[in-house]
């Protein structure tokens, strides 16, 4: 068995009237530890939606997501939520950085809500050498304002990996920057999920970002290019 594994996925979405509108199906996904697999379509196509099932924020309507052996589907909504915080770290293409924090502030915030104890100590060193590794060292202290797109994204890429992740979600995490930003920040993204040996999954319906994995699946017609 693949260290992820998704089989069989299927979430249905209803109009208004209560008619069938969006099926969005994934027949099989298999990848291992340090694997990294790009989501392609256009916008609409059903992207995001896998993110969210891989991640547990939405729960499907049939089929089955596996996970280093635990079958993640089948998990209550509150031990699904302990799973993601455990194991997912997610970049997103609207950064959710709060501008009155601190850069800093902002990549330690998800500790916050965390029930277990953790050595912040520790993760604010690891904050600090990822910070440097991104080109961001000596910045911790400014607000998210003060800083280019470019820059706030790197911000977004360490606070997901922070925890170092078995699996890495990123949705549409370019589309916002331009293409030397863009390049910079997937680069600093496949380099350190390499590293951890984290699963990089990514969605986007950029040519030249496509270009970079050599690993993709068609979300439309359901199978690898």
């Amino acid at each position: 068995m693949a260290f992820l594994e998704i089989e069989d996925l299927q979430k249905v979405f209803y109009t208004p009237e209560g008619n069938v509108g969006t099926i969005i199906y994934v027949p099989e996904i298999k990848l291992e530890q340090g694997d990294a697999l790009v989501l392609d379509g256009p916008s609409g196509s059903g992207k995001t939606t896998i993110l969210h099932l891989v991640s547990g924020l939405l729960a499907p309507d049939s089929g089955s997501i596996t996970f280093a052996g635990e079958e993640l589907t089948q998990l209550e909504p509150a031990a699904r939520a302990c799973w993601r915080a455990q194991n997912v770290g997610y970049v997103l293409q609207k950064l959710n950085l709060l501008p009155e924090l601190t850069v800093m502030e902002n990549i330690l915030l998800p500790l916050c809500w965390e029930k277990q104890e953790t050595d912040e100590e520790a993760l604010r060193v690891r904050a600090q050498e990822l910070l440097r590794r991104v080109g961001l060292q000596g910045k911790e202290r400014l607000t998210p304002l003060r800083l280019s797109i470019g820059e706030q994204q790197r911000v977004a890429v360490v606070r997901a990996l922070l925890r170092k992740p078995a699996l890495v979600l990123a949705d549409e995490p370019t589309a916002s920057l331009d293409k030397h930003n863009g390049e910079l920040v997937l680069a600093l993204l496949q380099r350190l999920c390499r590293e951890n040996q984290a699963i990089l999954l990514l969605s986007t319906h950029d040519e030249a970002i496509k270009s970079h994995f050599a690993k993709r699946y068609d979300v439309r017609r359901g199978c690898y290019e």
